[in-house]
């Protein structure tokens, strides 16, 4: 059946700005005065809070005017390029990359958006090669093989995009967003019992997520316990209401958990949601005998 979407969370893009209260503005010669650091100081602590609270525009507004006291800071740009990026304004977002590469040549948290956003606008490969330049610099940095995780498992090839995420737990072991990917492909090598106990680890560090509880009852279903295949799939179902893919998963576990009617009705929502999907057709007309 085909997957709907690649959801993740993307985690690491918020992370990205962590530690950066501060500005440190490499190659500027001339010393800033006691008020203009004050300044710099203030836009970079407001950007942040702005960010933290996901109001990108005021947070644009505050690293515009920090890069204009501070236009030699790679630093500054890099996080201007992020919220940029997240704003969906991927030319401005690639040009603020770019003059922080100006500044500083290796400046890792560039290269990952620049990767991050040829692979958004199709370009896998070039992706790539900048997250490998990126590793390549600072081997440690976790955002790079996440990154590049996604991109190889989109691209296909999932025993590389597992490597890369094993990589990636290895210097963060708490993150949620790489444990949902590694038991996301290993329910698609058919290894449940693994990704059962990946998705419980994932729903502690981020309880109610719905992707894990959708992921969760994919894997109770796949080991034969539908009520517990159920209880998640109709938490994931709520907001996720618009997966067809999670209302045929539901569609199947109600049907194993003998509730006829109930399954029905998840498989017809499946095919209203995915009309020209021949699995959810398949499924409602054999529940409709």
């Amino acid at each position: 059946m085909r997957r709907w979407g690649l959801i993740a969370g993307c985690g690491f893009v918020l992370l990205a700005f962590a530690g950066c209260a501060t500005i440190r503005s490499r190659g500027d010669r001339d010393v800033p005065s006691a008020a203009q650091s004050a300044l710099v100081q203030q836009l970079s602590q407001t950007a942040q809070a702005a960010i933290d609270r996901r109001d990108y525009d005021q947070a644009r507004a505050n690293l515009e005017r920090l890069v204009a006291e501070s236009p030699r800071s790679a630093e500054a740009l890099h996080r201007l390029g992020r919220v940029l990026q997240l704003q969906g304004q991927f030319d401005e977002a690639k040009r603020s990359y770019r003059k922080a590469l100006e500044i500083d040549p290796e400046y890792v948290g560039a290269l990952i958006g620049l990767g991050e956003i040829d692979d958004r606008l199709g370009q896998s490969e070039p992706a790539l090669k900048r997250l490998e330049s990126a590793i390549e610099i600072d081997p440690q940095k976790a955002e790079a093989h996440f990154a590049r995780g996604r991109i190889l498992e989109a691209s296909g090839r999932p025993d590389e995009a597992l490597a890369a995420y094993f990589r990636t737990l290895e210097l963060d072991p708490s993150s949620a967003p790489v444990i949902l990917r590694i038991a996301t492909l290993q329910l698609g090598r058919r290894e449940p019992e693994q990704a059962l106990t990946r998705l419980d680890q994932v729903l502690e560090l981020t309880p109610g997520d719905p992707e894990a509880h959708f992921r969760r009852g994919q894997a109770h279903l796949a080991l034969n316990q539908p009520t517990l295949a159920v209880a998640d799939l109709q938490v994931a179902s709520q907001s996720l209401s618009n997966r067809p893919d999670v209302f045929y998963n539901l569609a199947l576990a109600l049907n194993a958990d003998h509730k006829a009617d109930d399954a029905l009705n998840a498989a017809q929502h499946a095919l209203t949601l995915a009309p020209n999907d021949p699995a959810a057709r398949t499924l409602t007309e054999r529940l409709r005998r």
